[in-house]
């Protein structure tokens, strides 16, 4: 199975494992195309070639884009059609969403020279949108000419729907992660309560809600907050801090490798996300990072955090600083449940979300389209299958 993979969240070094667990499903070759650079919110990432000696069937393509971090918006150099004429692949995977134009322009690719090939790609897009100009005849196309799709949440499912695409979606998370060692309590015996969060210092965020909730805490004076990342919101979020008397920390925005170490200072990692009518939460993936971690995760009901902890943390409701300062009162005052958090959590990552559990889900999705599939030579909007996909994973509906 020859697989065209296209992503820029694969030029990460960190991100590289998911793609070499599917390297290891039976009789699979890929290509690996990312561009020579991405910007993301937090800082701009110059690609990281793919290490061969994870997988020596992955060739990775480094090719040039323009537009980088713009995620609807980039486009790949012209040397993307000799690359899919010469590949010829069987599966091409696209993470990018329904009117990406890098997928327009891999969909015309395949048109032009691999009309055998299925395709496939990957939304995180969990709002009402309408698209226009260029966008609309993007979406149409995109969609007419795909076999099926993965949505990162269910909420992106429903929207693929509402868009007209009938086609089998499967929920399913964009990378995992590996549990990491756990880290004793005696290593915080003497330290003050760290309440950590990581991310995008932004209002959407919750940031402010996580401030007063901190301030809100009977043990206030006995623990601190640690923030890692960077944002608009964040003089404001230090002001407030100081207002309210918190031990505030923080650290800038660090890369996928170095998370671990910060995690590991932490006792307890909120996700206190606030919807907007423009965003809400997609996903979190710094949930699965801590509980890898053996961190205790407490979360927002915002969008799909509630599917991502399922029974590995604690749910409280979105911008209520009151009852997320007694959820970490309660963390802060029961070693037992933090302990009985931390292990659920460590479980929830083997049994649902590691890279290797996505990858074989993935490597399901791909024999279903050879097998059932149209390629792009011979597809429509609404044709194929109206039904998810089965064998969903657990406890991601």
């Amino acid at each position: 199975m020859k697989i065209l993979y296209i992503g820029h969240t694969y030029t990460v070094r960190a991100n590289h494992a998911k793609i070499a667990a599917l390297a290891k499903q039976p009789g699979v070759e890929i290509v690996l195309v990312t561009p020579q650079a991405w910007k993301g919110p937090l800082y701009r990432n110059e690609t990281d070639r793919f290490d061969s000696a994870l997988a020596p069937n992955v060739h990775h393509r480094i090719l040039k884009a323009w537009g980088i971090g713009k995620e609807g918006a980039y486009l790949f150099s012209p040397s993307i059609f000799p690359l899919i004429a010469r590949l010829q692949p069987d599966i091409v995977h696209v993470e990018q969403g329904a009117y990406a134009l890098v997928y327009l322009q891999v969909l015309l690719a395949l048109k032009l020279f691999s009309r055998q090939s299925r395709s496939i790609f990957f939304t995180w897009w969990n709002l009402p949108y309408q698209p226009k100009g260029i966008k609309k005849i993007a979406e149409r196309f995109n969609l007419s000419h795909s076999t099926c799709a993965i949505a990162g949440n269910a909420r992106a499912r429903d929207v693929l729907r509402e868009h007209g695409f009938m086609k089998p979606v499967h929920v399913l998370p964009q990378l995992g992660v590996e549990p990491l060692p756990l880290r004793t309590e005696q290593q915080h015996s003497n330290a003050p309560f760290c309440v950590g969060y990581a991310g995008r210092i932004t209002e959407e965020k919750g940031v402010f809600d996580l401030v007063r909730a901190v301030s809100r805490m009977q043990h206030v004076g006995s623990s601190k907050l640690y923030c890692v990342g960077a944002g608009e919101a964040l003089d404001r979020a230090k002001r407030e801090a100081a207002y309210h008397g918190i031990d505030f920390e923080w650290h800038p925005p660090v890369r996928n490798d170095e998370l671990p170490a910060h995690l590991e200072k932490m006792d307890v990692l909120v996700l206190p996300s606030r919807t907007t009518p423009r965003w809400v939460e997609q996903f979190g993936h710094i949930l699965l990072e801590a509980m890898a971690a053996g961190i205790p995760v407490v979360g927002s009901n915002s969008g799909e955090i509630p599917n991502v902890i399922g029974n590995a943390g604690i749910i409280f409701e979105e911008g209520n600083a009151e009852a997320l300062a007694q959820v970490l009162d309660r963390i802060f005052e029961n070693e037992e449940e933090r302990t009985a958090l931390a292990d659920r959590g460590v479980e929830r990552i083997r049994k649902q979300f590691t890279h290797e559990t996505i990858a074989q889900t993935q490597f399901r999705i791909y024999e279903w389209m050879l097998r059932e599939g149209l390629p792009v030579g011979r597809n429509n909007r609404s044709a194929g299958c109206s039904q998810d996909m089965a064998t969903p994973v657990p406890g991601i509906r």
